[in-house]
């Protein structure tokens, strides 16, 4: 993209701007992009560093939640009473995303409870239900509807009775996303429940090394401001490490490099991070919470590589980049 754009004169930014998919187009996989859609969003959101800046590195991503292409996809949840206090109960596992958080607060939320009166146990399988796997960023998304589902139910049952008087009742909710297989024999296959848009741009300083990363994404509804920040922070500078400064040699497809050696960016090389979250309507799922994982490891590299040919004109294509400060010697 950004030879195309030296190519016809325009810049990195504006070819992404003019080619950022929008609601109603149609997706490379053949679905229809909803309104939900918000790459343009997350691009306005750059575009005041962009301008502030034009040597920024920057760089794009689209990332799907959920496992889609008619894949089985269920999260499931039951909402169990003890003690005057509602337990969530999923077997969801948590990896640092702050799942239960975030089933906490949509319980509360649908139900109209305060956050004294629920609480998250930690998955066991011997009474919580099947919520699939912690991956395609998917649990807060269909986790989390189920555990709406399940809040609504409760929130019924408490219209005509207090709480207390629900003790040892279940509440159970799941939520299936429907999807269509790999090669369907439609116009416009559903590949995806939903989808995720990022963009970041790096500033390098005098010295070369990073200064700032700025880190946009759309999220549908942010349900924690605060988790989402962190996970931005954390992807960012796992892409850091991947970019700059590790490697992962392997012979035979096994490890050959100790952990210590491998590269991993330190504390003490992490430059500012400014995580800015974009919020859009469309998604009729989970509160409108769309899952942030995967994506915020995604553009980073691209947008650390454009900031260094920007930097001093050497077109990098492997990682992690060479001739940078950060490169061993």
């Amino acid at each position: 993209l950004n030879l195309l754009a030296e190519l016809v004169g325009i810049s990195p930014f504006e070819i992404r701007y003019r080619n950022a998919i929008r609601p109603g187009q149609t997706l490379p996989n053949g679905q229809i992009a909803d309104e939900s859609t918000a790459m343009v969003e997350v691009l306005d959101a750059l575009r005041p560093y962009y301008e502030a800046n034009p040597k920024a590195g920057i760089a794009c991503a689209i990332k799907n939640s959920g496992l889609g292409v008619g894949i089985p996809d269920t999260g499931r949840c039951t909402l169990h009473v003890e003690g005057g206090v509602v337990h969530v109960r999923t077997s969801a596992a948590c990896i640092g995303q702050g799942l239960g958080t975030i089933v906490v607060q949509i319980t509360c939320q649908t139900a109209g409870l305060s956050p004294e009166q629920v609480t998250c146990d930690q998955p066991d399988t011997a009474i919580a239900p099947d919520a699939g796997n912690t991956t395609a960023s998917r649990q807060t998304l269909f986790t989390g509807e189920a555990t709406r589902r399940a809040a609504l139910a409760l929130k019924e049952a408490l219209e005509t009775e207090p709480l207390s008087a629900l003790e040892g009742r279940d509440f159970y909710g799941e939520y299936t996303g429907v999807t269509d297989k790999l090669g369907a024999e439609k116009e416009h296959p559903v590949s995806h429940i939903a989808y995720g848009y990022a963009a970041h741009l790096v500033e390098l300083g005098e010295d070369g090394r990073v200064k700032r990363v700025v880190a946009a994404h759309d999220v549908g509804q942010a349900v924690n401001p605060v988790n989402i920040e962190g996970q931005i922070e954390g992807g960012v500078v796992m892409s850091l490490g991947f970019a700059l400064t590790e490697r992962y040699p392997l012979t035979d497809c096994r490890p050959t490099a100790k952990y210590g050696t491998l590269g991993l960016f330190r504390a003490n090389q992490i430059p500012e991070i400014t995580p800015i979250i974009v919020e859009k309507e469309g998604l009729n799922v989970a509160c409108g919470a769309i899952g942030i994982g995967e994506i915020t490891s995604i553009p980073t590299a691209p947008a650390i590589a454009d900031a260094y040919y920007r930097y001093d004109g050497k077109f990098r294509t492997s990682l992690p980049l060479e001739g940078t400060p950060y490169s061993r010697k």
